[in-house]
């Protein structure tokens, strides 16, 4: 499979392997990533990856995986379970 022939989308990417290993120490993968956000030196990008089998041999699919769970409190973030009951503002114990 060629490189060209792999279409990339913004965060994700793809790792062929290497058949032109030039000495034991030359990478088993090689690949290209294309990043859907600026990244500074020293930033951490995570990734997840799937191995697929394809007619021009095995490759691992990769991708940012850069979901983050919505904070529990903030401007935006609205309660699922919203309380039905009325606080009348009396306190109902001493």
């Amino acid at each position: 499979m060629d490189r060209q022939d792999i279409e990339r989308k913004l965060g994700t990417g793809v790792l062929l392997s290497n058949r032109n290993k030039k000495s034991p120490s030359s990478p088993d993968w090689r690949g290209e990533l294309k990043v859907s956000e600026h990244y500074a030196p020293g930033d951490t990008i995570k990734l997840a990856a799937w191995t697929k089998d394809t007619k021009g041999g095995a490759l691992i699919s990769i991708k940012e995986d850069t979901w983050v769970p919505p904070e529990s409190t903030g401007p935006g973030n609205v309660n699922p379970f919203p309380s039905k009951r009325k606080d009348d503002g009396d306190i109902p114990f001493n």
